[in-house]
């Protein structure tokens, strides 16, 4: 399609419009979800129109759960055309690059709390509190939380923090779990 086509074509279906104009970074389908007014099923209905039309890509095509999707570089003309139209800010896309497939990985609820929570070196049972403070609907024990921890050991997202004044370690972000926390906040963002 041309591009006049499919900026007519976005623009004539209010679904499509509001999924496409909502992209600012990667998004999941539950995260489209949360930046607009359709539930899952629709989210994952319109990306896969999206895709067919060579919109947004998938960055972690080997996932089989939590896929991450971006706009191509067409989709970001037409984005960019379709914002316009509407009269809306054009949207920086400016977001720190990671390992998708990671990213997606830490996409569910449990995962994406305690990272959301690691604000500084805390230990398991004081991210179980300010993460059940955060949502009270979340069932989550410390034994949960350091489960959790062990694996985000494993792929290099936490790493221990010693406090002389605890007998448990406390655990801390890395590098890598400072951007993978920047992308997750930055979700509910509206820009």
């Amino acid at each position: 399609m041309k591009k006049q086509d499919l900026c007519r074509w976005i623009r004539s279906g209010g679904r499509l419009e509001s999924a496409l104009t909502a992209f600012h970074q990667p998004l999941t389908c539950k995260h489209l979800e949360i930046r607009t007014d359709l539930n899952l099923d629709a989210c994952s209905f319109v990306v896969g129109q999206l895709r067919n039309a060579s919109l947004v890509r998938c960055l972690n095509p080997a996932a089989r759960r939590g896929r991450v999707y971006w706009l191509t570089d067409t989709g970001i003309r037409i984005q960019r055309n379709v914002r316009r139209q509407l009269g809306r800010s054009l949207s920086e896309h400016d977001f720190p690059v990671v390992d998708w497939g990671l990213y997606g990985w830490v996409c569910f609820s449990h995962r994406s709390t305690i990272i959301r929570t690691l604000v500084r070196p805390l230990q398991p049972s004081v991210v179980k509190r300010r993460a059940r403070s955060m949502d009270s609907s979340l069932r989550m024990s410390a034994n949960n939380v350091r489960d959790i921890i062990r694996l985000f050991l494993e792929r290099d997202v936490v790493m221990p923090f010693r406090d002389s004044r605890r007998v448990h370690p406390c655990y801390e972000l890395t590098d890598v779990g400072k951007k993978l926390q920047h992308l997750l906040v930055n979700v509910g963002v509206d820009r």
